[in-house]
């Protein structure tokens, strides 16, 4: 059960977090939320930063793992970006709260230089993608991390209009939608 523990906190501290922010969020509240004790929460949490830090570190792992699954860096540039784009999609879309939380902490004052290099790390086989892509000519010479928020980060922004704006995603306007963010990064 003490292994649950930490995942059952997590869990609805990200969801508090998500909806009253990080000051207006108290351990007592996640405590409440997950039906233990405040000094259960400390128990596995020492303090509220620490906490943050970790559901932070855990939505980004859990993102890349989403991207990056069945990738092949043996394929061809496109297929390889098909699968980022394809699971960044399906498999995102189901995992929102993850992107909030992490577009959250990335914007709060908790977010600092350890963590942009830990995060820098993380998303290191995204960057290389990119600028193996940029090297060979096959891309924009602009910073990888501009070409993926051009590609990859517009599937998120996709993902979040069609829960306000639904429209059905047919096969076929997955494959336009790959081709257009596709030729919005390549090199003229």
């Amino acid at each position: 059960m003490s292994q649950q523990k930490p995942e059952l906190i997590m869990a609805h501290a990200e969801q508090l977090f998500i909806d009253h922010g990080f000051h207006g969020t108290s351990m007592q509240m996640i405590a409440k939320a997950a039906g233990i004790a405040a000094g259960t929460v400390y128990l596995h949490f020492p303090s509220k930063e620490v906490l943050i830090r970790r559901i932070y570190r855990r939505a980004v792992t859990d993102m890349l793992d989403s991207l990056l699954k069945v990738y092949d860096p043996t394929l061809w540039p496109f297929e390889q970006y098909r699968y980022f784009w394809l699971n960044a999609y399906h498999e995102l879309k189901e995992k929102q709260s993850l992107v909030h939380f992490k577009d959250l902490y990335e914007r709060s004052p908790f977010y600092n230089e350890d963590d942009r290099a830990w995060a820098d790390e993380q998303w290191l086989p995204i960057e290389q993608f990119f600028q193996t892509g940029i090297d060979n000519g096959l891309f924009r010479k602009i910073p990888p991390c501009m070409l993926g928020y051009l590609s990859i980060g517009s599937v998120l922004s996709i993902s979040q209009t069609q829960r306000v704006t639904p429209f059905e995603m047919t096969a076929e306007l997955e494959e336009q939608l790959i081709q257009a963010s596709w030729r919005a990064i390549l090199a003229d």
